[in-house]
Parts: C-alpha cells; structure tokens; sequence
C-alpha cells in the first residue's frame, strides 16, 4: 500500500480552486512527497505532442465505508521516447477534490502488459494546478480543468523502459459518494486523450477493499456530450452473485466508441 501525498494547500490559488470543494483531510500516513501548489502562468499556447500513445490498461474502484481509492493505469510505450523527462496533467474527476493522491511510474512487462504487484515503482511529484499548466501535455481530462501535473523524470523513464514498458499508476484518494436513492453510488473517472485523439481502455474493476462489505453489483457507462451510453463490462472482485437478466449486455471498454470529451461513469452498490 502507498502512501498518499495529502494536499494542504496554502496559496491564494489553490484556495480558489479549493472553495466550492470538500475541504482536504490530512492523511496520517507519511506521504512520500509533498504537494507543492503550482503558480506557473497557464500555457495558451497549443499543447506539446508526447513521443509515445498511451493507453488506460485498467481503472479500479476500491470501496471501503470510510474512503473510496481509484486506481488508474496508464501505459506508456517508448515509442519515439530517447531522452528527457515529461509533464503530464490530469483533471480531477467527481464527486470532489480528492482528499490526496498518490502517483508511481512503474514497468510492465509479459503478456498482459500489467505491472507486476511487488513493484512500488518510483514515487513521481505532482503540482495541484487549476488547470493545465505552461509545458504541460493535457493526459485525463479536458485542460480547463482543475487537477494536478505530473513531473516524470528521464531517470525513472529510463528504468521503467529498460524492464519493458513504462506505465502510470495513478492513486486517488475520495470520501465515499453520496448514497443514491437506490443504494447505488457514482462515480466520475477522467479519461485521456492526447492530440485530440482518445486513449484506449482497457479493462474496469470494482472491488471491496473491507472483508465484511461486499460489491452486489456495478455498471460503467461513458458519458459526456458525445458520448454512446452503451454498457460497459465490469469485474467485480471478489465475484458477485449471478445477475443474469438483470442488467442489459455490455461490451469490453477497447471495442467502444470514444469520443475526447468522454468521461467514466461508474455505479456501484455495496453490502454488509
């Protein structure tokens, strides 16, 4: 388990941003950086092009009473990578500010392209920003967003590409969403596009991060002004109760349309 860069935000910026939002709780875990509040005049200029086309590998939702962790996966292959380091921004999704987030560029390797459990990655530094910052390449999210950059250096880059590919492993810490009326609870997960173009993803998972709360059940759909509201499949771990001719078809996330204004939305009942 990470620990999680908390936000206590000082500046006169950060405080904006923060105002209609969920006022941020330290964590009492010691983080392994510290946030530092980005001040950097936001770039009008068009955004730079990254030497690789990434890929959302998995987004995991981890529910538990008190928090709810989303976990996003982001591959980057070298592509036309040689050297240097890169600047990536992402939005923050919904229900609110996070409470804090915690970022790691970790290598994949194998078939399945997913990094492997025991690896804790190197810890990569954010910048809480009310939207994409100067030198930043816009990765989840829309750019007028409010979200945080990412500062991944060549050394991790370096590493990370020697063992395979690079990957992303994006940790977003959240009070538990409001309780709809029937039980279900929403959430808004950014996705990524980069040139216009939308990232593909992969797979999406629910799962219970408490022994005695179980995920009954839990849908995914993309939303947004463009976006084909068509089901998407969803793991549920451990493995829910059969729900066979309640819930329509859906198909794999990689074979839905995406449009780059699409965002997540998934919905998900928990149980005692």
């Amino acid at each position: 388990m990470f620990a999680f860069a908390p936000f206590g935000f000082a500046s006169a910026i950060v405080a904006n941003l923060l105002s209609n939002a969920v006022r941020p709780s330290r964590d009492p875990a010691r983080p392994p950086q510290t946030a530092r509040a980005n001040t950097a005049p936001v770039d009008p200029s068009p955004m730079a092009s990254l030497p690789m086309l990434p890929r959302i590998a998995r987004v995991r939702v981890e529910a538990a009473r008190d928090r709810v962790v989303v976990v996003e996966e982001i591959d980057l292959p070298k592509g036309d990578w040689h050297t240097g380091g890169l600047e990536l921004f992402a939005a923050f999704g919904a229900p609110g500010t996070p409470i804090a987030i915690d970022a790691r560029l970790v290598s994949t390797s194998g078939p399945s392209g997913d990094p492997r459990k025991d690896d804790v990655g190197d810890p990569i530094a954010l910048d809480p920003a009310v939207r994409r910052a100067k030198g930043a390449t816009a990765l989840l999210g829309r750019p007028q967003m409010a979200g945080v950059v990412l500062h991944l250096r060549e050394s991790a880059l370096r590493r990370a590409f020697e063992s395979g590919r690079a990957a992303v492993r994006l940790r977003t810490l959240l009070h538990p969403p409001a309780e709809n009326a029937d039980g279900s609870r929403d959430l808004v997960v950014r996705l990524g596009m980069v040139s216009g173009q939308p990232l593909t993803l992969g797979r999406i998972q629910v799962v219970s991060l408490e022994r005695d709360l179980r995920v009954t059940h839990a849908s995914a759909t993309l939303c947004g002004p463009e976006a084909d509201p068509f089901p998407l499949s969803v793991t549920v771990l451990p493995r829910a109760e059969s729900s066979e001719g309640v819930w329509p078809p859906s198909i794999p996330p990689e074979m839905a349309v995406r449009h780059p204004t699409d965002d997540l939305c998934v919905r998900f009942w928990v149980t005692s």
